[in-house]
């Protein structure tokens, strides 16, 4: 149930960028711009599909790193012992 005295985050950043396409979508009008719609909107899914990959690329990047420094530690000990 919609109500008409409740305003949307949405709704204000949509006024905030254009009050001219926020009026007229307001208003029921169609967008002229659909095929850009849709590639934006597939943009943005591949972006989330690389954000959401990125955290574990970015935990198992760290994990090699301390792999890396203890084979360094040991060899260190090693030679040195």
């Amino acid at each position: 149930m919609k109500r008409d005295d409740v305003v949307s985050a949405s709704e204000i950043a949509s006024w905030a960028w254009c009050p001219e396409s926020w009026r007229l979508h307001a208003l029921g009008a169609a967008p002229g711009n659909r095929d850009a719609l849709r590639r934006g909107e597939e943009r943005h899914a591949r972006t989330a599909l690389l954000v959401r990959w990125s955290a574990p690329a970015i935990k198992l990047g760290f994990w090699f790193l301390v792999a890396a420094f203890l084979v360094a530690v040991l060899a260190f000990i090693r030679v040195r012992g």
